[in-house]
């Protein structure tokens, strides 16, 4: 077996076996508001909503293909799920929680005067390109009140280069706010007012 092969089934038998490190690690605290930007089939969604007090989930996602949408074109519908069925599977998985989630269709970038201030988290999964995954975390920061958590999926880079804007613009975002940057594969999070305090925290 390949390398990565064998890395991308570790990967998935942890979610499988154990949360996300955002919501196992990151999140704490009752009557959560956050969003996702990102949901696809609805599963990270779903651990959300399972493992976390949460009131109110905004699930952010345009399922659609723009132009500079590259990720998107080289695995949906070639060896991943398209769109449309993951919109399908999400809608289904999540229905038992409707009265906590509000879907919003659209880009996350449009999609800021439908989510309201003060959240409690924002976990970002959407286009992983540094320029996008760069806007999203300057756009939703601002969004999180004191103490609230940013984070987001896929801080892989090496064997995963499509994945390397992310750590780009994280790394680039807490260097220059003086963030304290956690990391636990293949998550990362800052909490919001919270200073470097002399190294990366590998949880």
């Amino acid at each position: 077996m390949e390398e990565k092969e064998t890395i991308n089934m570790l990967s998935s038998l942890k979610h499988k076996i154990f949360p996300r490190p955002f919501e196992r690690l990151g999140v704490n605290g009752k009557n959560l508001i956050g969003a996702e930007i990102g949901v696809y089939k609805g599963e990270h969604a779903e651990s959300l909503l399972e493992k976390l007090s949460v009131k109110k989930l905004y699930l952010i996602d345009p399922y659609d293909f723009y132009d500079e949408y590259y990720e998107g074109k080289k695995h949906y519908g070639v060896d991943q799920d398209t769109l449309g069925s993951a919109e399908k599977e999400a809608q289904k998985r999540l229905k038992k929680y409707s009265d906590k989630t509000t879907w919003v269709k659209k880009m996350s970038a449009d999609a800021l005067r439908d989510i309201p201030d003060n959240l409690d988290f924002v976990y970002i999964d959407g286009n992983h390109q540094y320029e996008f995954i760069a806007k999203d975390i300057k756009n939703y920061y601002p969004k999180i009140k004191s103490g609230g958590v940013l984070g987001g999926h896929d801080m892989y880079n090496g064997f995963c280069s499509e994945h390397s804007g992310v750590v780009q613009a994280v790394a680039e975002f807490v260097v220059r706010n003086n963030l304290q940057l956690y990391v636990e594969l293949p998550d990362w999070w800052v909490i919001k007012g919270e200073k470097f305090a002399g190294k990366i925290k590998n949880c």
